[in-house]
């Protein structure tokens, strides 16, 4: 509410002869002042240019042309923009400068904040990640660097390098380079047990620092020893054709069928899951099981002419 002091309406009556006469302060008339004193209302201030008394209704309400909050600017609210769904500058734009979007203070709506370890994107508070695991520093802000955060688990930390079990580990074994600082070389390195070594494929590292000849069908000496193929120890039991002939690497350094005992599908080898005559089928996939006994998940069933068990 702005009234005045010193601005009156003055009406008079006949009927009241001399005394007829009343003075009224309208509340819609400003009231002159030059002090907080010289206002009627004790909560009123004396503001503005020219100076006038004025009583707060609270913040100013932008384009009803009155001072509501008493600064002694109309319409005015301040500079500064506040996130809260108002125009409090009253430049006729609403919560500028704040974006719902990415702050992280205001994820969606004004007054959202996301936790420590989060970000805002999308208008969507999200877990903030460690992913690079590789530059020394907490990126997640949970405390934890690099390989010695979960998340890193898998991740790269350097060449040839891979965080594991919360710590460095060796991820490639064919470079002749300590990957992950252990002191530790390719195969010597136990966490290259089971990847590929050197020379390349065809040969694997296992425990102990040796390295393991894995290709037994392709002329070559894949781990280095000298030897190849079914001559090499390490091809026992191991493909030494390609598919479909299912020929293995037997003891004595020969490539046969099931070691030498190349045997026809039938009867109980029906049911065995070898492939018995090396033919690249086995069991109820073999013409010669048809209708004979086999088995199933259900138990005992028969070979049908489609090649599938029947119960």
């Amino acid at each position: 509410m702005q009234r005045a002091l010193r601005l009156a309406v003055v009406s008079c009556s006949l009927a009241y002869a001399v005394t007829g006469c009343r003075v009224s302060f309208p509340d819609d008339l400003p009231y002159s002042c030059s002090v907080d004193a010289d206002c009627a209302d004790s909560a009123a201030k004396c503001v503005g240019t020219p100076l006038r008394c004025c009583v707060s209704t609270g913040e100013e309400v932008c384009g009803d042309h009155l001072d509501n909050d008493c600064d002694g600017t109309v319409d005015s609210g301040g500079t500064t923009e506040v996130c809260n769904g108002l125009d409090d500058n009253c430049d006729g734009r609403i919560d500028e400068g704040f974006n719902l979007t990415t702050d992280p203070l205001n994820c969606g709506t004004c007054g959202h904040a996301c936790g420590a370890s989060e970000f805002c994107s999308g208008r969507v508070c999200n877990v903030r990640r460690e992913t690079n695991c590789v530059d020394g520093q907490d990126n997640d802000d949970n405390g934890k660097t690099d390989c010695l955060d979960p998340q890193c688990e898998g991740l790269f930390c350097g060449n040839g390098c891979a965080c594991k079990a919360l710590v460095r580990s060796e991820a490639r074994c064919d470079d002749g380079v300590d990957n992950d600082d252990d002191n530790g070389t390719d195969c010597a390195d136990p966490d290259c047990a089971g990847l590929q070594c050197s020379p390349g494929p065809g040969c694997e590292c296992v425990a102990g620092g040796a390295k393991k000849e894995t290709s037994c069908n392709n002329g070559k000496d894949d781990d280095g020893d000298l030897l190849l193929d079914c001559a090499d120890p390490d091809c026992v039991n191991q493909l030494c054709t390609p598919a479909p002939l299912f020929f293995n690497c037997t003891a004595s350094g020969q490539c046969k069928c099931n070691g030498g005992a190349q045997v026809s599908e039938s009867g109980m080898l029906c049911r065995d899951g070898v492939d018995n005559d090396c033919d690249g089928v086995l069991d109820c996939e073999e013409a010669s099981c048809m209708g004979q006994a086999c088995v199933t998940d259900a138990g005992m069933g028969t070979c049908s002419a489609t090649m599938t068990c029947l119960p």
